[in-house]
């Protein structure tokens, strides 16, 4: 399913995402935007998203 999901939309997405939690500190907020700018491919982007977010430790 996510390689049929443009990387745009998907860039676009997990940003708003991102921005809008409060729960997510600033410094895991940039970290992860990070990944979103480094990444063009949007499987291996949600994987990485989701293994920084499972491994993050504050």
């Amino acid at each position: 399913m996510a390689g049929n999901l443009d990387e745009k939309t998907v860039k676009e997405v997990l940003k708003k995402i991102i921005e809008n939690n409060n729960n997510i500190p600033y410094k895991a907020k940039l970290e992860i935007k990070a990944i979103i700018e480094l990444e063009h491919n949007s499987e291996k982007l949600l994987q990485e998203c989701l293994l920084y977010m499972l491994s993050y430790k504050g």
